[in-house]
């Protein structure tokens, strides 16, 4: 017969189980993903501004403008995106792929399946991109 006392002991050891579990820090994934999805965001915008601000370490406003000005005269409309993966080297640094299309304004895939890496850092203001690098589309994400 189980006893009040062994269900409370039962009851305590669970909860010094479950309880670290349920402490562990956030995955890359859970908090990048919205740096990322602002990224894809500010891009479709043409928002180099915001971009340099929100998303970017350090990043070169008037060179990110001068890149949508030309994507702009291409006819460009909007991202297509097929897939975004993430991985930590540690808890301040990883990676983010995106595979993507850039779709023409007037419908169309401009230059093919594109993919890019981007290398991200977490400090005070959360995750931002440090880096990033055009990619084979068929590039496997490692950290």
């Amino acid at each position: 017969m189980e006893t009040p006392m062994k269900r409370l002991a039962a009851f305590a050891l669970a909860a010094l189980v479950v309880a670290p579990a349920l402490a562990q820090p956030a995955s890359i994934e859970t908090e990048a993903k919205p740096l990322m999805d602002q990224w894809i965001a500010g891009f479709n915008r043409s928002d180099a501004a915001g971009l340099a601000k929100n998303v970017y370490t350090g990043a070169d406003e008037a060179a990110l403008a001068k890149m949508f000005a030309q994507l702009r005269d291409d006819s460009f409309g909007k991202l297509d995106i097929y897939a975004t993966e993430f991985c930590a080297s540690d808890a301040t640094h990883g990676k983010a792929l995106l595979k993507y299309g850039r779709i023409f304004a007037y419908g169309g895939l401009m230059d093919g399946d594109e993919a890019k890496v981007f290398n991200l850092v977490k400090g005070d203001a959360g995750w931002r991109v440090a880096s990033e690098s055009n990619v084979p589309y068929s590039t496997a994400l490692s950290c």
